[in-house]
Order: structure tokens, then C-alpha cells, then sequence
């Protein structure tokens, strides 16, 4: 796959960059040389288990055979997750229908106090793509983030009623076929260029 779609962290102790809710800036993390270091860096054990939102336990494992696109955020985000989630949309379209049953978005709430399981699943039916809306205690949902060397980060505002927002990684984790890590799309990505990625997993 082209380098330019390629970005993880050179250290295991470092975490991916975040974007601002309130002020989006464009960061991006440092590139490592080869998709090797990506796989070993990013959830070696290529799985972990949270609560989706029907209430059912969710293993990462039991999803072997599809193309996994995972993305950390929260349904009041302003700005950052329903771009993406409405860019995924775009994704979708550009895929045959096999590939579209094949890829699964996985979208991990940072926010379990205010987003309950079907608020998780309205708010993913809107942007009409095959998803799934994850949940847990903040200690399950912070062991998911940091095996993904994700981050996240509490901002109380007074521009906002709902009190607070969320600073978050903004990337989309590509999890492949045998629940490895194998890439990470950036904001800019657009959505023809992703689709192509996906088709060769």
C-alpha cells in the first residue's frame, strides 16, 4: 500500500496525535518505516471486548473475515466524527455490494456517560453504512484506546450547553481480515482514494 496512507508511532510509549472538537488542527503522526511496526505497535493481541449497542458483547476476534474500520469518538462531537462518519458513506457508495457486507465500522464512544446504547445506534443509522456502536466502563473503553495507542482528552468549554467536548485521535484504524492493524487513514484521505485501499484487503 503507498506510504502516504501509512502513520503510526515510532515508540510504543507514544500516543497518536489528537484533533480538537472545538478548533480542528491538521496533525499528523510520525511515519515508521515499513507495515510491520504498524501491526506490532498498534493491538498486538487483535482483539478486545466491549458491549455493542443491542446489548451484546463484542469481540474484536469473532469478526475474522471482514475488513474492520475503527474510529474513537462521541455522538455530540461537532465536527470531527460526523465529517468522517459522512465521508464513510461516500466509502460505501464507491464499493461493490460484497465488499460493502464485508467492511464493518466500529465506532468506540469516549463518552459512555452520555452516549447510551441507543443513542449510539440512532445516531449511526443516520449516516447509512454497515456499523456498529461500541460502549463499556471508562476503564474498558481507555484499555481499547491505549492498545491502539489512541487518545483522548475531557475539555470543559462554555461555548458548548452540553458543558464539555472532547479533544480525540481522528484517525480511522483499517483492521484487515485477521484482525491486524494494517493501516490508518488520515482526515485528508478522501473517500475514492480509501475505497481503493479497502479493496485490496
Amino acid at each position: 500500500m503507498a506510504n502516504k496512507f501509512i502513520f503510526s508511532v515510532i515508540l510504543l510509549g507514544m500516543c497518536i496525535p489528537m484533533a480538537g472538537c472545538e478548533k480542528h488542527e491538521d496533525k499528523t503522526a510520525p511515519p515508521v518505516a515499513g507495515q510491520a511496526s504498524l501491526e506490532g505497535a498498534l493491538n498486538p493481541q487483535r482483539d478486545f471486548t466491549l458491549h455493542d449497542q443491542d446489548g451484546r458483547i463484542f469481540h474484536l476476534k469473532d469478526h475474522r473475515g471482514q475488513v474492520v474500520l475503527l474510529f474513537f469518538g462521541y455522538t455530540t462531537c461537532p465536527d470531527v466524527c460526523p465529517t468522517t462518519l459522512s465521508k464513510l458513506a461516500r466509502v460505501y457508495m464507491l464499493l461493490g455490494s460484497g465488499l460493502r457486507q464485508k467492511l464493518l465500522t466500529v465506532f468506540v464512544t469516549i463518552d459512555p456517560q452520555r452516549d447510551t446504547p441507543q443513542k449510539l445506534k440512532e445516531y449511526l443509522q443516520y449516516f447509512n453504512i454497515n456499523a456498529v456502536g461500541l460502549s463499556g466502563t471508562k476503564q474498558e473503553i481507555d484499555t481499547v484506546v491505549d492498545s491502539y495507542k489512541a487518545t483522548y482528552q475531557k475539555v470543559e468549554t462554555s461555548s458548548s450547553a452540553l458543558g464539555y467536548m472532547f479533544d480525540h485521535t481522528d484517525y480511522l484504524y483499517l483492521i484487515d481480515t485477521q484482525g491486524k492493524t494494517a493501516h490508518l487513514f488520515h482526515p485528508e484521505d478522501n473517500a475514492q482514494d480509501m475505497a481503493q485501499v479497502i479493496k485490496g484487503y
